[in-house]
């Protein structure tokens, strides 16, 4: 399976270090699944809507691979709640384009399905593992968490003084 998601800079807000993200879990389904080859991407996207070419939704040279894993065990999670996938490498997310999440693996055992929003437009994409185009297009995007540090500015105590003169 490989599938696709973008998230809107407007959805996004600014800057981050992600270093995991999560899903809510709906409440049918596995609470815990296996997948073999397991990679998750992120990068970045000109569009808010998705092409039906996987590659070609990522601004050329940000794909990033920030998690391999085989096979990988999903952490448990009852109906309701989060689960999460953490990164072997954070992804610095820029706060100015949107986000694109790819997740892909080749065979598993266990639905572990998520809940999901409509977003509109086409937002995510499915197809199946190696493939390079995708089966579906659709406006549901999963509920989701990013995990990881905010972007702070620095300031000195006098500008932030004045900022409230």
């Amino acid at each position: 399976m490989r599938y696709q998601v973008v998230v809107l800079a407007s959805e996004m807000g600014n800057a981050i270090n992600i270093d995991s993200f999560s899903w809510k879990r709906h409440v049918t389904g596995a609470s815990q699944g296996t997948f073999n080859d397991m990679k998750i991407y992120m990068g970045l996207c000109s569009s808010a809507e998705l092409g039906s070419t996987f590659d070609d939704n990522y601004i050329s040279g940000t794909r990033t691979l920030v998690m391999s894993a085989s096979p990988y065990t999903s952490q448990s999670a009852g109906p309701n709640e989060w689960f999460e996938f953490v990164f072997d490498t954070p992804y610095w997310y820029n706060g100015q384009d949107n986000l694109l999440i790819g997740i892909e693996w080749s065979t598993g055992s266990g639905s572990v399905y998520a809940w999901n929003w409509n977003g509109g437009t086409n937002r995510c994409i499915y197809g199946l593992y190696g493939a390079s185009t995708a089966l579906s297009q659709n406006s549901n995007v999963p509920n989701l968490r990013l995990n990881g540090t905010l972007s702070l500015t620095n300031s000195t105590f006098a500008r932030i003084k004045a900022a409230f003169i």
